[in-house]
């Protein structure tokens, strides 16, 4: 089975206004509600490529009522850890007047020791877990040594083990030694203390990186994406697409890979359906993401390159 983990959910409002002019009060013309969250976003596209999946994370008060229950209707499957607190609520205004988009995001509540507690023994529990995909922010009251543990016991029950964060929670996953992590060239450059100018650099730094993780991901945005392995590095272009919106183009990346090596594909063949499925998800506005058929449209025009070092 494949589990996500998704520390920090949030529900998303989405509010759609002819017009935002501040300072002004301004009618609403219609509005959307979803369950949102990085893991979350992986659970709905290995969902939509037919992967079965278990959602994990926290979730408290009537928001996390709503949350769990939107995932219920959209066919996720979830196991979350009840909290007291209220599981946050973004708001999101897209203006259509000039497809600006406006983010107001909710630090969310504060996870108390003994809720950590209780999660924990969920992950320990677990059984027949053949990945665990770590993704997302940390929630108040927690330290990225959760992310650590979490790692840790994936890799002691034989999983293999997904790591999709950055800063220091990104630094003090690395320790536990996933299997996989997947940082933007920006959260690279933030781990590595140093500006990363072109793939070269970043393969080199990624290569200094072997002895603690398998597989790493770096994605270009438009420039696609470049995996390093024990075989070498490889940089897989995607064609030029139209986008139209980027959230969750990074979740449905990851969730391309991990389905390829669950369907048994090769590391290159896996890293081809990953940037296709994030690519698929930029023809899509606002928070749809990718589709089985954009996938398999866009797999064959994926170009793959092996980078010399």
């Amino acid at each position: 089975m494949l589990y996500t983990v998704t520390l920090n959910p949030a529900l998303d409002r989405t509010l759609y206004v002819e017009s935002l002019n501040p300072g002004q009060s301004t009618r609403i013309r219609r509005e959307a509600r979803y369950s949102g969250g990085k893991g979350i976003d992986v659970s709905r596209a290995l969902l939509e490529m037919g992967t079965p999946n278990i959602a994990l994370g926290f979730v408290g008060g009537f928001g996390g009522k709503e949350f769990e229950g939107r995932l219920l209707l959209d066919g996720v499957a979830c196991s979350f850890t009840r909290i007291a607190g209220e599981t946050r609520t973004n708001i999101i205004i897209q203006d259509e007047s000039n497809g600006a988009e406006t983010a107001l995001l909710a630090r969310g509540p504060e996870v108390q020791p003994s809720e950590l507690m209780d999660f924990i023994t969920t992950i320990e529990k677990l059984p027949d877990m053949e990945f665990l995909i770590v993704s997302g922010s940390l929630p108040l009251g927690l330290t990225p040594e959760v992310y650590r543990r979490v790692i840790d016991i994936g890799n002691n029950k034989g999983a293999r083990t997904v790591l999709d964060t950055a800063g220091e929670a990104l630094r003090q996953g690395l320790n536990a030694r996933p299997t996989l992590i997947k940082p933007n060239r920006l959260e690279l450059a933030e781990l590595a203390g140093r500006e990363l100018a072109d793939v070269r650099a970043i393969a080199e730094y990624c290569r200094s990186l072997s002895d603690r993780v398998e597989i790493i991901l770096v994605s270009l945005g438009a420039d696609g994406m470049v995996m390093t392995t024990a075989r070498g590095v490889v940089h897989a272009r995607p064609p030029a697409v139209k986008v139209k919106g980027t959230v969750g183009a990074g979740d449905c990346a990851v969730a391309g890979f991990v389905h390829g090596l669950a369907r048994r594909e090769t590391p290159t063949d896996a890293l081809r359906r990953s940037v296709a499925a994030g690519t698929a998800a930029t023809l899509n506005p606002g928070t749809g993401l990718c589709r089985c058929s954009d996938i398999d449209a866009i797999m064959p025009q994926v170009t793959i390159e092996e980078i010399k070092l």
